[in-house]
């Protein structure tokens, strides 16, 4: 199999010029090198039951993106993925910020895993700007068990945590596929913080 690197850090398979072009987002919103080492070799589609879809950096809203997402990509018969969901840009006594991550998933779909960490959505703090909130998907290893325990729905349990560490940690390699959407403080944001202050830890 013969791989092939560009300046911006895409290594390419033989891909569409169509897919190579929207992985370029990956380098020109800075998520490569800031966030992960190389950019992913497919997209992940990632879309909320409302309709909305996240597509490389488009701006949504804290409300469309509220509830869990289904994501799907392609993927290798018999196989097992996991999605994380992160922010690198909250301040910088909190982030990364870790949203959501799906386990032990099968036929591309993450509504076949297990829920390792509760999805939460946008909640950029105000006077932070415009995040960028990322999906990555990494196949697992055969002997894949995660280093970390279950997070619960809390927004402190989240904070100060690095997707590339946590790659590392659990020999998942580079993802291979991913996307993103960028959001901002809006007049929702405040609801958001509040439920997740009351929610109630669940070990």
């Amino acid at each position: 199999m013969t791989f092939h690197s560009n300046k911006k850090g895409i290594v390419s398979l033989g891909l569409s010029l169509g897919v190579l072009k929207k992985m370029e987002a990956f380098t020109e919103w800075k998520i490569v090198p800031e966030v992960i080492e190389t950019v992913p070799l497919a997209v992940a589609e990632v879309a909320w039951s409302n309709g909305v879809k996240a597509d490389m950096g488009k701006i949504l809203t804290t409300t469309q993106v509220k509830d869990r997402p289904k994501v799907t990509f392609p993927h290798e018969s018999g196989c097992l993925y996991t999605v994380i969901m992160t922010d690198p840009d909250a301040p910088k006594d909190k982030a990364e910020v870790h949203h959501w991550m799906t386990i032990n998933i099968k036929d591309g779909n993450s509504e076949t895993g297990q829920v390792h960490s509760e999805y939460f959505g946008s909640r950029p703090p105000q006077g932070t700007g415009i995040h960028r909130y990322i999906f990555l998907v990494y196949k697992q290893p055969s002997d894949y068990t995660p280093t970390e325990a279950y997070r619960p729905r809390n927004r402190e349990r989240r904070c100060l945590w690095s997707v590339r560490q946590f790659a590392k940690d659990n020999n998942l390699g580079n993802p291979v596929a991913g996307n993103f959407y960028r959001a901002e403080f809006d007049s929702y944001v405040p609801t958001l913080h509040a439920e997740l202050t009351s929610a109630t830890p669940q070990e």
